[in-house]
Formats: C-alpha cells, sequence, structure tokens
C-alpha cells in the first residue's frame, strides 16, 4: 500500500512471466530439456516447473490450490486450469 499525501492507493505486483526458461526443479531432466511453461506465483514457490514437476510438486498438501502463470500476448500472465 502507497500512501502520499491525501493519497492512498493499493498496488499489486504481477509477475513477468519470461520465455525460455528450464524448469527450476528438474533442470529439463523430467521434460527432455523443454522450457517450462508454467510458474507459480505463490511465495512458496516462486519458480518455473514442466509439467511433470508442476504436477508432482502441487500434488503436495499446502501447494494443489496454487494457479499456474503462462505467458500470454503482449507479455501479460495468465492462469491457466491444471487438471490433477
Amino acid at each position: 500500500q502507497l500512501q502520499h499525501g491525501d493519497i492512498d492507493k493499493r498496488v499489486e505486483v504481477k509477475p513477468y512471466v519470461l520465455d525460455d526458461q528450464l524448469c527450476d526443479e528438474c533442470h529439463g531432466a523430467r521434460c527432455a530439456g523443454k522450457f517450462a511453461p508454467f510458474f507459480c506465483a505463490n511465495v512458496t514457490c516462486l519458480q518455473y516447473y514442466c509439467e511433470q514437476c508442476w504436477a508432482i510438486i502441487h500434488s503436495r498438501a499446502g501447494r494443489e490450490f496454487h494457479k499456474p502463470l503462462v505467458k500470454e500476448g503482449a507479455d501479460r500472465p495468465r492462469t491457466v486450469p491444471f487438471r490433477w
């Protein structure tokens, strides 16, 4: 939250999802070196994941409600539904 004089604003910072990032979990070992399509913006993760690692890591208790972000046109990240 930012305050300046009579102005009081709440700011939300969204992550910038980069292209060409390897999975931070397996470094490409589980996905044949393909780039990681998912980014988890939850503060407990903040990592890029391939589909296999996303399924493994986010099936754990407390992480099952994290939403994967993928890069969208105009460099805007969007959430995608992920089914177990």
